[in-house]
């Protein structure tokens, strides 16, 4: 290693040395016992960084081990680390701490300045009196405003290729010899080591941090198992698996293929060495789940265990199958109604040459009730026909102000007798001063009818543990829907069998119907959501088997005009 002094004169004794000339044998060998006994301890404090400082430790923290015993083998007023960042020489960590010039956060530059010498030359400066050298520096200045006179430079070099400086200075001049400059080398490249290291250690945690941010990021949940199924790590925030990894199994935190693994692709995966993916569905929940396992190989290419990712895509398969069904209403509609014009035209010929011919026939005579019967069939038709055209939307709807009282008022004008011939009591709570909505009154009633019929048949063939008093209750009032607006409705609520739940999300597509063939078509309620739609509101259900339904019409209130 090579040491530059500054000026010539460092070597003069007689500005040196402070001890007494006549007995020279006895101060060499003081002086050598002294040197000696401070090698050993500088050789004891290399060697208690290189043991107490861990990659953990920012630089500050390096600093303040090292700063107390260096004091007692190298006496410093100023130390401090310069780091190179971003091309800029920056005192990363200083002693005193709460130094202000040329303290923590002061940047060198490059130009004329003694660190950045000793950097570039990679080797050790030893400045014994700055404030008498005729070559000056650009720290200089500052140097003397804090009574710096003497300084060591020693760059940090790793790999030969220098990180930044340790610096020292004492407000003595010639303080420092050739043992204190090489031994300040000796640390600084110590401490190069320890830095590098340190940094070394920063990026690999960063990166890990990121890593772990990302797994924890990851929608659904991902499991790191073992070839026991044992759960190694998992992204979710369980503390189980945090606090005893690998003594929980996959199918006991996550049970998705229920008590048999045979349909968890892990299994396949693991018996394949290949990637495997599979849907399966909770028996309890009901739940989609995708599940995709890929193996862990280790660097002698064993299969050692296996990332399985499993996310929930219930919501998804139920909008593909919403997507799926409209589709199949749209091309149900369009047939809907296609066939019905084409069945219009020869049933209005039926239904209108019987009429001629009853005109004509009397009746007594024996050939009146066949005629009678095709009438209403060929009416009945028609009227199949009428909602086929509802259900495509073919029809042409005539709005006006109306009350929705008004609705149910004609509805039970026309089914009440119906109703209530099979033992059932009708109940009516009618809210006063609801505002008006802008409907078709027909329609409307078409709706509130099939809500009533469909009442009515949930009391036949009902068990012994229903209720004898057979109810139905139409309610009209104010609603709040999730928006905030303000909706009119109208209940009809029956506390017949209820409908179970596997089949309720079905009872509004077209031709289903749990009725017998001679009951139903099927059509009522798919017709009575199209109308319902058509008028800008909604039809809600809730039901429950053994204790009847509700079915609720929303329909908006009319605005006034902002004009």
């Amino acid at each position: 290693m090579s040491i530059e002094y500054q000026d010539s004169h460092f070597g003069q004794t007689s500005d040196y040395s402070t001890e007494p000339t006549n007995k020279p044998d006895d101060i060499g060998i003081e002086h050598a016992i002294e040197e000696l006994t401070r090698q050993n301890q500088r050789l004891a404090i290399i060697h208690q960084i290189a043991k107490k400082i861990n990659v953990e430790m920012s630089i500050q923290e390096i600093i303040d081990r090292v700063a107390v015993p260096l004091r007692g083998v190298l006496p410093y007023d100023l130390l401090s680390f310069c780091l190179i960042e971003n091309n800029s020489l920056v005192i990363t960590s200083s002693m005193p701490k709460d130094q202000k010039i040329l303290g923590t956060g002061w940047v060198i530059t490059d130009y004329n300045s003694a660190p950045w010498k000793a950097i570039k030359e990679k080797r050790c400066i030893l400045r014994p009196d700055i404030w008498n050298e005729s070559h000056k520096y650009q720290e200089d200045d500052d140097l003397r405003s804090i009574g710096i006179r003497t300084s060591i430079m020693a760059p940090m070099l790793i790999n030969n290729e220098a990180i930044g400086s340790l610096n020292f200075g004492s407000t003595k001049a010639y303080v420092y010899t050739d043992n204190d400059a090489v031994f300040a080398q000796q640390l600084a490249d110590q401490l190069a080591v320890c830095i590098h290291n340190a940094r070394l250690y920063s990026k690999v945690s960063e990166s890990e941090r990121e890593w772990e941010e990302t797994f924890k990021a990851v929608a659904g949940d991902i499991f790191i198992i073992d070839r026991s199924f044992n759960v190694l790590r998992c992204n979710k925030q369980n503390s189980l698996i945090k606090k005893n990894a690998g003594q929980y199994k996959c199918y006991e935190i996550f049970a998705c293929c229920g008590d048999e693994c045979r349909f968890c692709p892990a299994v396949e995966a693991f018996e394949s060495g290949q990637m495997a993916v599979r849907e399966v569905t909770d028996p309890q929940t009901k739940n989609i789940f995708n599940i995709s396992a890929y193996p862990i190989y280790n660097e002698r290419q064993e299969l050692y265990g296996m990332v399985v990712y499993i996310t929930d895509i219930t919501a998804r398969r139920r909008m593909e199958s919403q997507l799926y069904q409209s589709e199949k209403l749209i091309a149900i509609g369009e047939m809907a109604a296609g066939v019905a014009h084409e069945l219009n035209s020869p049933l209005t010929a039926v239904i209108g040459n019987c009429n001629l011919i009853l005109r004509r026939t009397p009746k007594t005579h024996k050939h009146y009730n066949l005629l009678l019967d095709i009438k209403k069939c060929g009416l009945r038709s028609k009227g199949i026909i009428q909602n086929l055209l509802t259900f495509a939307r073919q029809d042409t709807y005539i709005f006006e102000d109306i009350s929705i009282n008004d609705v149910v008022t004609g509805s039970l004008s026309l089914i009440s007798y119906q109703i209530e011939r099979n033992n059932i009591e009708i109940i009516k709570d009618l809210s006063d001063d609801l505002p008006p909505i802008k409907a078709n009154k027909q329609q409307l009633e078409q709706v509130l009818i099939n809500f009533l019929l469909n009442a009515r048949d949930a009391f036949n063939d009902v068990e012994n543990n229903m209720p004898t008093k057979n109810k139905i209750t139409i309610r009209t009032g104010m609603k709040s829907i999730d928006c905030g607006e303000e909706m009119v409705f109208v209940e009809v609520t029956d506390n017949g069998r209820g409908i179970s739940q596997k089949i309720i999300d079905q009872i509004f597509t077209p031709f289903f119907s749990t009725k017998e063939k001679s009951r139903g078509t099927g059509l009522g309620l798919s017709v009575s959501l199209g109308i319902a739609q058509a008028h800008g509101g909604t039809i809600e259900v809730s039901s429950e088997v053994g204790e009847g339904s509700t079915f609720t019409l929303l329909l908006p209130v009319v605005r006034d005009d902002p004009s």
